[in-house]
């Protein structure tokens, strides 16, 4: 059966896809940061005495959003692909290693939701906040209760970027199984 190699192919390349989207995005963080705050920027559209000092972490973070964004685009592509293809490996692969093809799938689930959390309800939030942050900064109570709720969220956001580094890690270790299943299943 030639179906198995194309469905093969594409589960890597999305997995692929998807795990180094969010390594890149991962060892990007502290790069961004660190250059953005050795370079102390002043951004010309956010202009109070309350926000000295803190416009290198207001950028830096507005891009890490940004980067964070078009992650959430690919992530959703690649876990749709991802889906069918496991949906695929289910028909095909039969009773040969069922219980990786069960841990793959509840690994998928766990990457899919915890991605899906990130991109419904906390970057929703960051943003939000750092919104009002700013909107406010010229009145200290309410923009420093903004700020810790943005400061909150965006860690938060970390974690969860490590969270789904780490489940997508050990999806693709149990995945390399894949080519030896594929391999009993085909030979008579």
């Amino acid at each position: 059966m030639q179906l198995f190699p194309l469905i093969e192919l594409f589960y890597w390349l999305a997995l692929a896809t998807w795990f180094g989207g969010v390594a890149f995005v991962a060892m990007s963080v502290p790069v961004i940061f660190r250059t953005v705050r050795e370079n102390d920027p002043t951004l010309p559209t956010v202009l109070s005495v309350n926000l000295e000092g803190e416009h290198s972490s207001l950028l830096a973070v507005s891009i890490i959003t940004n980067l964070l964004s078009m992650l959430t685009r690919v992530e959703l592509g690649c876990a749709a692909l991802v889906l069918l293809t496991l949906i695929g490996q289910w028909v095909l692969i039969r009773d040969l290693q069922l219980g990786l093809l069960i841990l793959r799938s509840c690994l998928f689930v766990g990457a899919a939701g915890i991605a899906a959390y990130d991109w419904r309800f906390v970057t929703p939030r960051i943003i939000k906040h750092r919104n009002e942050y700013i909107e406010h900064a010229d009145e200290p109570e309410v923009a420093e209760a903004a700020k810790q709720q943005f400061n909150r969220y965006h860690r938060e956001s970390i974690t969860i970027l490590l969270i789904l580094m780490a489940i997508l890690s050990a999806l693709v270790l149990f995945s390399t199984m894949i080519s030896t299943a594929r391999s009993f299943v085909m030979q008579p």
